[in-house]
Parts: C-alpha cells; sequence; structure tokens
C-alpha cells in the first residue's frame, strides 16, 4: 500500500470511529445539526421585486386587520403622523411614520378620500365626487362637519385636493377654474355643511376635469412657508400656480398668482416640504425622480440642481406618477393596492460644505408670469 492509499485508509478509519462514537451518545449529531445550522440571511442575498430585503416594507389590507380594502393614493406627514387617503376603502388612515404600525382610521358612511390634510385639531378629507370636504377630529377620529353641500349647487364639486394653513383651508376644485378658500374661523363644526367662501384664487385654465382624481391623474396643493402652490402637470408644459398667503387674507379674489410654466417635458407630481428641505417627486430626463431641495431653490422653482435625489435602478422602481412622502430618509409611496417603504440608503449625499456647485444657465421655456 502506498503512502497515499495509506493516508485515506487512516482518514477513512477516523471518521468511522468519530461516528460510532456519537451514536454510543443518541441525539449528539442532531443537536450539534441543530446548534449549528441557520437559516440563511435573505436580507442580504435576495433580491424580489425589484427590492433589496434589507428593510423594505410592504403594507396591504392586512394591516387594517377589519377586512376593508386598502388603496392609498396620497399622503399627508406631520411629524410622525403619517395619514394616507385610502380611495380603496373610502377612509384615511393614521400610520405611525417610524413602525407603520397602523392608529386609527377616519371614515363615515360617505367618506371617498382623494386627498388628507391635517392642520391643528382638525383633519380635511377630500370627498372626490361627493362634492365635499370632510372635517375630522384629528385625535378621536370623530366626524364633525363638511365644507360643501355634498351635491350639486355647494361650493364644492369635484374636491380631488385639499391644503389647509392655520387660517384657511384650500380646496382644489376639478372643475372649475379657481382654488375655493375657506375662513377656519367662521367654520361651525354645530353646522351640517360650511358652504360660504371667504375667497376664489383665479387661474387660467381648468383642473383636469376627472372624478376618480388623483388615481388617474395625480397632481398635488401645498401650503409651504408662506405661500399656496398649486401643481398642474398637464398640458406639457406643466404649470406651478403660487399664492402669498399675505395677500389671500388681505385681498382676497384679488390675490395675485405667480404662473410658472415648467420646461416641456417636466412634470410636478408631489411636493412635501418640512421648512428646511422641501421634496419634489417629478418627472425629468424620461423618468420619475425625486429631489431634494433648499426653500430657496425651490421658491426660484431651480429644479436643476437638487441636493440630492433618487431614481430608478434595480432596487427601487417608482410608480409611474409618484406620490410621496419622505420621513427619516425613509422613502414612501403608494403602489396600486399597497403602501411601500424601500429603507435601502439609496441617496446621493448633498455637496460637502463650502462647496459650490456649478451655476446652469436658465432654461429658456421656463416662464413666469401673473395668472
Amino acid at each position: 500500500m502506498n503512502a497515499r492509499n495509506t493516508t485515506y485508509a487512516l482518514l477513512c478509519g477516523t471518521a468511522l470511529a468519530l461516528l460510532a462514537a456519537s451514536c454510543d451518545k443518541g441525539t449528539e449529531i442532531r443537536e450539534i445539526w441543530e446548534d449549528r445550522y441557520t437559516d440563511q440571511k435573505t436580507d442580504t442575498v435576495a433580491v424580489i421585486n425589484n427590492y433589496y430585503l434589507d428593510g423594505h416594507v410592504v403594507l396591504t389590507a392586512d394591516a387594517l386587520d377589519d377586512g376593508r380594502p386598502f388603496g392609498p393614493v396620497t399622503f399627508f406627514l406631520d411629524g410622525d403622523d403619517l395619514f394616507v387617503a385610502n380611495a380603496g376603502g373610502g377612509s384615511v388612515e393614521l400610520f405611525d411614520a417610524r413602525t407603520l404600525e397602523h392608529k386609527r382610521s377616519y371614515r363615515n358612511e360617505r367618506t371617498q378620500a382623494r386627498d388628507v390634510c391635517a392642520e391643528g385639531d382638525h383633519l380635511f378629507v377630500a370627498g372626490g365626487v361627493n362634492r365635499e370636504v370632510q372635517l375630522f377630529d384629528r385625535h378621536t377620529g370623530d366626524y364633525l362637519t363638511r365644507l360643501g353641500t355634498g351635491s350639486l349647487g355647494g361650493n364644492v364639486s369635484w374636491a380631488g385636493n385639499v391644503a389647509a394653513s392655520r387660517r384657511f383651508v384650500f380646496v382644489r376644485d376639478s372643475k372649475e377654474r379657481n382654488v375655493r378658500v375657506f375662513d377656519r374661523e367662521t367654520l361651525s363644526t354645530a353646522a351640517a355643511a360650511n358652504n360660504t367662501v371667504f375667497a376664489r384664487l383665479s387661474t387660467d385654465d381648468y383642473f383636469l376635469g376627472h372624478g376618480e382624481q388623483p388615481q388617474t391623474d395625480p397632481y398635488d396643493m401645498a401650503v409651504i412657508g408662506d405661500s399656496l402652490y398649486a401643481f398642474l402637470y398637464q398640458p406639457d408644459p406643466a404649470l406651478i400656480y403660487a399664492w402669498s398667503l399675505a395677500d389671500i387674507s388681505s385681498l382676497k379674489d384679488a390675490a395675485p398668482c405667480t404662473r410658472t410654466t415648467l420646461p416641456s417635458g417636466r412634470k410636478i407630481y408631489s411636493v412635501a416640504g418640512n421648512g428646511e428641505k422641501v421634496w419634489v417627486a417629478m418627472y425629468r430626463d424620461g423618468q420619475p425622480v425625486l429631489g431634494e431641495f433648499t426653500p430657496e431653490d425651490f421658491r426660484r422653482r431651480d429644479f436643476e440642481r437638487p441636493l440630492r435625489s433618487f431614481t430608478d435602478d434595480s432596487r427601487l422602481r417608482f410608480p409611474d406618477r409618484p406620490m410621496i412622502a419622505f420621513h427619516d430618509e425613509r422613502l414612501l409611496f403608494p403602489n396600486g393596492d399597497r403602501l411601500e417603504q424601500p429603507q435601502h440608503p439609496l441617496l446621493r449625499p448633498p455637496p460637502p460644505r463650502g462647496v459650490t456647485r456649478p451655476l446652469q444657465k436658465s432654461l429658456p421655456d421656463k416662464k413666469e408670469r401673473g395668472c
């Protein structure tokens, strides 16, 4: 027997001896196997539905615990409170923005949630073709009253979008050429309906006249800083309307607006601002983009130089028309019958302090004028 065969025989003999010894101890082999085997960590290696599984969360109807459908269309984020307009379930759902734990539902027998806005103690819900904006107690979930009569002839026809400041509620009426303004100081929660309009903010064009907005034609309206902004993503070129809150208070119907025409092919779907940064979900360079801008850049309508941005890649797929919220470095967006929160760090960091970004010429087809 040569040396190689001798070594092989010794190894086999040793293995048999160890196996025999372990068999004498009954379950030792099984216990060693159980101690050493662990499930493979799929969050570092598996890719499903274009996401790395490193914290990506998907919320479906199971999150509501009562069997109602879940069809999220828009958000409103206030601190750690994430209000989701659930058009599929006819309700607004409140989630903890950090944990995505479901906390409360807001609804009654007439609720058709197309958009939602929280300000102070109140929650405002745009009612779509129900021709009303419903008002709820933010803390208890109790229904209080509505803006508009809920029928033809009222001052809300197809309410697809709502925003609020401390003083006013703004209703974007899909069938008219204006934004209706209601004064919160005169609203009565004892009345069945509040139909007195404080002002009508005129525009040159009709908003998109579709009763299922924003499910089919997303848009946004938001109070950012000291101004109200309304975004019209169709027709091309897209438009931005802006009104000063101070002008609305003092001039009412005569409050002037600034109308900005975006470069051809650019669209804005959704905007979220926290006073320090403004996040804009837009369509640029043939794809959806989420960009972070300074308030100064936003006021100048300079969307060419984001501090950082998200774009589609192999890990993250935006919906075609993204409506977004952004909280604690985590992006949230509705996608059909679910709410998604990918947590992979995809953002490009902002430039270091003291580094000046190169100036770019203003594009010639971006125009501003009065309405």
